[in-house]
């Protein structure tokens, strides 16, 4: 495989899809770190959590029971 096909194979793959969730109860970078962690444990890619706007981002199919669940045990909840 040359490095043209290599770029034309990469080019093919379907962008992920970014969720956006709110929790509520982050208040430093300990939170989001916890949250992060949470999420990615459960399948959750590039996970961003912001505990000043209480907003989540990741890549990824979690089922919103899953979710829910993880950032529970994580400490936190859905907003």
């Amino acid at each position: 495989m040359g490095l043209k096909d290599l770029f034309a194979a990469h080019a093919e793959e379907p962008a992920a899809k970014t969720h956006s969730v709110n929790v509520a109860g982050m208040h430093c970078p300990a939170c989001e770190k916890l949250v992060s962690v949470a999420l990615e444990d459960r399948g959750a890619k590039n996970v961003c959590a912001n505990h000043e706007t209480g907003v989540v981002e990741y890549e990824g199919e979690l089922e919103r029971d899953l979710l829910a669940e993880a950032i529970a045990e994580a400490g936190f909840e859905l907003a």
